[in-house]
């Protein structure tokens, strides 16, 4: 567990302000235009298909608040995380997304998603944006924290998995939460796109009096657990407890096979 900044939980309860330096702008238009225009659309342009496999019952707000902690190996893990929202939860949340400063000052759009930000070297600042999501996260048990507590993007096999406790001290403030972990894993296959895999759940209420420590050595072995199993699904090419949430416009190679395939068709009904 990386916890080179601890704080207290008397801190937390007297952060003053109750905002971080960049607060979430929800905004219903502006996140449908993030969402087809740059998620969506890169995804169904780049990728042949999107696949999810859901461990446990689908997390509904009867059961929140909710913290989904994922695995960062790649630039594409935000737009992923944006389809697993919309079409592996159903938009079911009130979603919220803890991003670094730097990077949400030169993307300030994504504030209208519900994304706020954190600057993990000042030790204030981490207090605010701590405070802030929790006391947002106690007022409704269908809002939702998205968050990276790798903090960068890593390869999924690196070992081993370092968190930063962030995690830990929101759950413990908001005392009565779920936490599920979700991992994604990118392959090319036998075509020319890649895919993309999903692994959602199982989710896990948080233990009553548990220790931080003990709570980040459980939030990242649970990590680590879905990521081998993932990994071990996709390299036996076992997809039966998949679902495909999103195909991708065909590739070079798709497009090819049919036009042999239309060929062939020709070739026979001449030959008759």
């Amino acid at each position: 567990m990386n916890d080179r900044l601890h704080i207290t939980q008397s801190e937390l309860q007297n952060a003053q302000p109750l905002t971080p330096a960049i607060p979430a702008a929800k905004n219903a238009l502006g996140d449908e235009a993030i969402y087809w225009l740059f998620a969506r659309w890169s995804l169904w342009n780049f990728f042949d298909r999107v696949w999810l496999q859901t461990i446990g019952p689908l997390p509904h707000p009867s059961r929140g608040p909710f913290i989904f902690y994922l695995n960062h190996s790649s630039w594409w893990d935000g737009y992923l995380m944006a389809v697993i929202n919309r079409l592996a939860l159903y938009q079911r949340f009130d979603s919220y997304l803890m991003m670094e400063e730097k990077q949400l000052r030169n993307f300030r759009f994504f504030t209208w998603c519900g994304a706020f930000s954190v600057n993990r070297r000042n030790r204030a600042d981490i207090v605010r944006a701590t405070a802030y999501i929790s006391r947002l996260l106690r007022a409704r048990t269908d809002r939702a924290l998205w968050i990276f507590p790798q903090g960068q993007i890593l390869h999924n096999d690196q070992r081993p998995l370092v968190l930063y406790p962030g995690i830990a001290r929101i759950a413990q403030t908001v005392e009565h939460v779920t936490l599920c972990p979700i991992t994604m894993r990118y392959e090319f296959g036998g075509k020319q796109r890649a895919e993309a895999f999903v692994r959602l759940g199982p989710a896990h209420r948080l233990q009553a009096g548990i220790k931080a420590p003990a709570l980040m050595d459980d939030i990242t072995q649970r990590l680590i657990n879905s990521l081998d199993a993932l990994r071990d699904a996709v390299v036996a090419g076992d997809t039966s407890n998949f679902r495909v949430v999103l195909r991708g416009r065909p590739g070079i190679d798709q497009a090819f096979a049919s036009l042999l395939r239309f060929l062939n068709l020709v070739r026979k009904k001449q030959a008759r």
